[in-house]
């Protein structure tokens, strides 16, 4: 299946969504709305969603060997994500300076904590975060372990993660999947989500299912590219109908899911010269600017929060 663009732009639009919520918590705006962070915790669901479908199309593309493709991960995740981890273990003094000396903002409490958390466990949080296995580490263990240092490297833990399990979970996923290998996956699921409840929000047990549905979307796409006759269907009623279902049930957390639905429908229906409106989101989504946002996202995502510190304190 070829390369779509239009992943490339989301991605890169879903990370500036994340940078504005963070930028809400230390600004001087109505609580109210510094509060929700501009939900921007659903631009990484959302981010979620495209590493499953990302890392599908990578093992379905390339046939190699685990050590090879795990090699390729590392040198993907690890150059920059260290480079930053190591500028905020630098800086991690003045960051908790920074925040206490801050305008107040609604999470500059539990920023200061988190800091303070940061420095007197110094090389328990540097140990887990070198080795990005934070997520694997309890709170009861270890205070504030997702967000030590470099806060919004828990969904870097929780991408690793993925990373190391993505080839045996994804042949699980596949229709020619055994039904015992299956039953499996289910059951490995289910105690991972069972143990979820003592482990920090980057532990993978809470997102499998959020990678799932990228996995499940891949599939999905090649076999209908590739002209499978039984996934023909029209996907326009499928968004007319399942938007306003997601909004019935009411609440936010519907958000990445109901994103993820129409940029798919977009894909879908702008590659098969659907009505004018979906071939205008494509464009929206392929313009050189979003592509230029999507190829930046990674440092992007990494790097602002520094940039936040580093604003404040001048």
């Amino acid at each position: 299946m070829k390369y779509i663009r239009e992943f490339e732009g989301l991605r890169g639009i879903m990370a500036w969504w994340v940078v504005l919520g963070h930028w809400a918590t230390t600004a001087p705006i109505p609580y109210t709305i510094a509060k929700t962070k501009l939900f921007n915790g659903y631009a990484v669901d959302v981010f979620i969603i495209l590493s499953g479908f990302a890392i599908s199309a990578l093992i379905d593309k390339r046939k190699e060997r685990y050590s090879l493709y795990i090699s390729r991960r590392i040198f993907r995740i690890f150059p920059v994500y260290l480079f930053f981890l190591g500028l905020s273990v630098i800086f991690a003094p003045l960051a908790l300076e920074t925040w206490t000396s801050a305008p107040e903002g609604y999470m500059k409490a539990i920023r200061i904590q988190i800091a303070t958390d940061s420095l007197d466990q110094f090389w328990s949080h540097l140990g887990a975060h070198v080795l990005a296995l934070q997520g694997l580490v309890p709170p009861s263990l270890l205070p504030n372990t997702d967000y030590a240092f470099l806060g919004q490297a828990w969904s870097i833990s929780l991408e690793w993660q993925f990373y190391l399990v993505a080839p045996f979970m994804i042949a699980a996923l596949r229709p020619t999947s055994s039904v015992g290998r299956c039953l499996w996956l289910l059951i490995i699921a289910a105690l991972m989500v069972g143990i979820s409840r003592i482990m920090p929000t980057g532990f993978l047990g809470r997102s499998l299912h959020t990678f799932a549905i990228g996995i499940m979307s891949f599939c999905f796409l090649k076999e209908r590219f590739s002209g499978n006759k039984n996934l023909q269907f029209p996907v326009i009623p499928l968004v007319i109908f399942g938007l306003p279902f997601l909004l019935f049930l009411k609440t936010e957390e519907v958000l990445p899911y109901a994103i993820w639905l129409v940029v798919m429908a977009t894909v879908i229906v702008s590659h098969e010269k659907g009505p004018r409106i979906f071939q205008t989101g494509s464009q929206l989504l392929t313009h050189p600017l979003a592509l230029r946002m999507g190829n930046m996202a990674y440092s992007v995502y990494l790097s602002h929060m520094l940039v936040i510190v580093m604003a404040l304190r001048v």
